[in-house]
């Protein structure tokens, strides 16, 4: 039989006082026998000399022999079991305090008012810097809590009265959730400490679960939000008085001044009044309303712009006679004062005319119409039969009004949705022409609207009479009527009204919209230069608000990790107050000398624990089952007195 040993001298100079030189003994590799340093069978005498064959020692140290090592430490926090738990109490409650404030934050979305400009590398950096932030936090403060706990836990196993392997199997299911797993398993052999090893197997395992939701809790979400942006619009023509001259402008011009100041630029820009009368949809233009048209833009939803609509009212022309000199003229007096000629030479059966250009002098337009004109209740107005037209007529007076509106359009298409207030006329009541007689002057684009119309460029529609074209405008007011088709017994009063109203917003939005041909047009039997230098039409330019959409990041906080993390935290807290924090019953709170189940810590428990060598039976073969089922003895491993007698030593 070969034997192996260790002699380890002890001098002077290490500054460890020895009485005597210790013999370690050492299990042989060969033998199950003990030997000491000489290599000399060690005795069993004492109180294991009655079972020799079932005691184990790993180091023996003879009675007599005593090693005094250092001096007894400074107390600190870590060793001071009051001051851990206290520490233990606070961190566990913190920890639940904030998952409830988790819980707050994501009710009342406090953290999506962290925003971040969309970018996909900044993003990326971010969002690591966040669960590294998270991750390292949850670590950390998940090591201080199972350090507390497992100290707290594993020093009230010293002082409480179990079986030894209940005190191996709590210790031992401290390593790790897999150790805690197996030493559950092995309760099915030998039930030693069943509540100790789960509770321990919970606490790492919701400690597992802080470890998944830490960093979970946030993380970067893209969105879409809203942002008001101003935008340009394109609004009503407006006078040009830059190019205008003043004398146009004056109630005393005459009509060749009239003429002259509008003429090359119908001509020009109203030639293109069919195509947009015959249009569906043209934006800016929604039958008698002009609503602002908003630039191209980013926007969505609905833009609320600026609107006009054109209103008119129609009334009869009172007190109409024909000349008795010549039945191609009629004359009128209005309010009393004024007296005026009307030529109605230019006539087309069934078709509403306007009369010589006389008329357009003034704030308002006469029609005649030999189709009888009728009221919402039936009412025709007053007739006045012409001898040189075989039949007779209505002499309408009309007055164009801009009404203020607002329209709501599409950001993106930019139609219109809807306009208020509707001024489209459903009803009118017959009554005698009573606005304003004044001679017309000029202030605004819708004052010009009875020289634009007058004025407008001829059509390919013969008037039969005299072979003269109707304008465009008059054709699309007989069409809209649908004059040109069939022949009506009567026309509606609003009817009128309202094709008047498109008519005029259809010649404003085209002055507007559409730029006259540049270059020499025919003008008044002459011809006349239209360039962008001289042009007295303008367009005004209006301000809306669309919305824009802008796609951010923000930080997003996940209710899951959140309910999952506070569901975790309520179980540590419970689990670390019933198994470390609270005491048991009858077990007095003291500091102990012993502050853990190392091996050094055994050693010294073995050395003051002699009486283990009796109640502990001898396993031959050292398993685990074995072991567990030798240690199935009840013992205190320090207590009172121990703690005691102890307190001056250290090994």
């Amino acid at each position: 039989m070969t034997t192996q040993g260790l002699h380890f001298p002890l001098t002077h100079d290490t500054g460890i006082k020895t009485n005597a030189v210790p013999s370690v003994a050492l299990f042989s590799a060969h033998s199950s026998d003990w030997m000491d340093s000489k290599f000399r069978p060690l005795p069993m005498g004492g109180q294991g000399a009655n079972r020799p064959d079932k005691v184990v020692s790993i180091f023996h140290f003879a009675s007599h022999r005593s090693i005094v090592v250092g001096k007894e430490s400074r107390k600190s926090l870590l060793s001071s079991s009051k001051a851990l738990r206290r520490l233990s109490v606070i961190l566990h409650s913190t920890l639940v305090v904030l998952h409830l404030v988790l819980i707050a934050t994501w009710a009342t979305n406090l953290e999506h008012r962290l925003v971040f400009p969309f970018d996909t590398a900044r993003n990326k950096l971010i969002s690591l810097f966040i669960t590294t932030i998270s991750t390292t936090f949850g670590t950390i403060y998940a090591a201080v809590l199972v350090f507390m706990t497992q100290t707290l836990s594993l020093r009230r196993g010293m002082q409480a009265d179990q079986t030894l392997t209940a005190t191996h199997d709590h210790t031992a299911a401290w390593a790790g959730l897999g150790a805690a797993v197996f030493h559950v398993w092995y309760q099915k052999a030998v039930p030693a400490s069943l509540v100790g090893v789960l509770s321990t197997f919970f606490y790492l395992g919701n400690i597992l679960v802080l470890h998944i939701t830490t960093p979970a809790l946030f993380s970067l979400a893209t969105f879409t939000s809203t942002r008001s942006v101003p935008v340009q619009t394109q609004s009503i023509p407006a006078l040009n008085f830059s190019v205008i001259n003043p004398g146009v402008l004056d109630a005393h011009a005459s009509a060749d001044d009239y003429t002259n100041f509008v003429d090359p630029y119908t001509q020009g820009a109203l030639i293109f009044l069919p195509s947009v009368l015959g249009a569906g949809t043209n934006l800016g233009l929604f039958g008698n309303t002009l609503y602002d048209v908003v630039d191209v833009n980013q926007g969505v939803g609905n833009v609320t712009v600026n609107a006009t609509g054109v209103s008119t009212t129609c009334g009869y022309l009172p007190g109409v006679e024909i000349s008795p000199s010549d039945a191609w003229f009629a004359s009128y007096t209005l309010n009393g004062t004024d007296y005026y000629v009307l030529d109605i030479t230019n006539t087309q059966p069934e078709m509403i005319s306007a009369p010589g250009t006389e008329a357009v002098l003034f704030q308002y337009m006469v029609f005649y119409s030999p189709v009888p004109v009728v009221d919402s209740s039936n009412n025709r107005g007053p007739f006045l039969e012409s001898p040189s037209q075989n039949g007779t007529f209505q002499f309408i007076a009309c007055m164009q009004t801009p009404v203020n509106q607002v329209a709501t359009v599409d950001a993106e298409s930019r139609q219109l949705l809807a306009v208020a207030p509707d001024i489209r006329k459903t009803n009118s009541t017959w009554g005698p022409y009573t606005g304003p007689s004044n001679r017309l002057k000029i202030e605004n684009v819708f004052d010009t609207f009875p020289i634009l119309y007058t004025n407008a460029p001829a059509s390919d529609t013969q008037l039969s009479q005299n072979l003269r074209l109707s304008s465009v405008a008059e054709l699309y007011l007989n069409q809209k009527l649908n004059l040109t088709s069939t022949t009506p017994e009567n026309l509606t009063l609003h009817d009128v009204e309202n094709a008047l109203s498109d008519l005029a917003a259809s010649i404003f939005w085209t002055l507007s919209h559409i730029p006259p041909i540049r270059g020499n047009v025919a003008s008044c039997g002459s011809s006349a230069c239209i360039d962008d230098n001289n042009d007295p039409f303008t367009v005004l330019r209006g301000n809306a608000t669309v919305t824009n959409l802008i796609t951010q990041a923000r930080l997003d906080l996940s209710i899951i990790a959140v309910s999952a993390g506070l569901a975790a935290s309520i179980a540590l807290m419970i689990i670390a107050y019933s198994t470390s924090i609270l005491t048991r019953a009858g077990l007095e709170e003291r500091e102990l000398p012993i502050d853990g189940l190392g091996v050094l810590h055994a050693i010294w428990l073995y050395r003051n624990h002699p009486e283990l060598e009796t109640l502990i039976d001898q396993a031959e073969y050292p398993s685990t089952q074995n072991l567990r089922e030798a240690g199935m003895v009840r013992v205190r491993l320090v207590d009172g007195s121990i703690s005691r007698r102890r307190r001056s030593e250290s090994f």
